[in-house]
């Protein structure tokens, strides 16, 4: 039997989330002691192990899947008792702390283009818990210079097919950075005018380009329909102003930038 290491490593490396529920303190009368888990997937199966069974090993698991939807890990008591605000309707008359852990849960980075820039940044995105995936109209460039590379995923053919094919979940963080400022402006006008809904609570969109193409690319677009709004939200010249040159130099004030979003967001 596997245990629930394995499980996890499984779970994960097949892009379903988990929660790991372990009991960290008990008091009085409870169904398990410390240091019992349980793990459930992000559909409410348990997976490997129990807490005890009954009415709190059924609400620690719909926790877990909130857990999960959440992306975020909490600790939480259950009071194993009839009535009152926490309680569960058991008799044990105890009290049972729960740790509810998550993972295989990293936030995607749509990125549209695998150029040098995209080779230097996937390290530090996997590094620090974002998942990318990367987007490239060039088969054989793709699979030179990322797929023998990096183990992420990917998508090649036309730009404007894979974007309508995208679900594009409401954390995702998107960058743009192509081999054309003319491409940028396609994918980012065609984000824009047939993704919106999904677009509306995306956490980052970004664009490379200097300030000067950036206006010109903008005012196309507000020309187009777009809203000064929308255009304002985006994050265009990409990165934080740290005087970047070199595709390194670039990839970390990009990435910089992401932290700064994320960091804000989980305040």
């Amino acid at each position: 039997m596997k245990n629930f290491f394995e499980l996890i490593h499984q779970e994960v490396n097949a892009g379903k989330p988990v929660s790991l529920v372990s009991v960290v303190a008990v008091k009085g009368s409870a169904p398990q002691r410390v240091g019992a888990k349980m793990l459930v997937s992000s559909s409410g199966e348990l997976l490997w192990g129990t807490i005890g069974g009954g009415t709190v090993e059924s609400l620690a698991i719909k926790q877990a899947k909130t857990q999960i939807e959440a992306k975020t890990p909490i600790l939480k008591s259950f009071e194993l008792v009839e009535s009152g605000e926490d309680a569960t309707g058991m008799l044990c008359g105890g009290e049972m702390q729960l740790f509810f852990d998550v993972f295989g849960t990293s936030t995607k980075v749509l990125i549209f283009g695998a150029g040098h820039i995209t080779q230097e940044i996937l390290p530090l995105l996997m590094k620090l818990g974002f998942e990318p995936v990367v987007i490239d109209d060039r088969e054989d460039y793709l699979k030179k210079n990322i797929i023998t590379r990096f183990d992420v995923a990917t998508h090649t053919g036309k730009f404007t097919e894979i974007i309508d094919s995208l679900f594009i979940e409401d954390d995702s963080y998107i960058i743009i950075m192509t081999y054309s400022h003319d491409m940028d402006e396609k994918i980012l006008y065609h984000l824009l005018s047939h993704k919106l809904p999904e677009l509306s609570t995306v956490k980052y969109l970004g664009m490379i380009g200097s300030k000067r193409k950036v206006k010109e690319i903008f005012s196309r677009m507000e020309s187009k329909g777009i809203s000064r709004n929308t255009l304002g939200s985006i994050h265009s010249p990409i990165g934080v102003p740290i005087k970047s040159q070199t595709p390194e130099e670039i990839a970390i004030s990009i990435v910089a930038e992401l932290i700064s979003v994320r960091n804000k967001e989980e305040k």
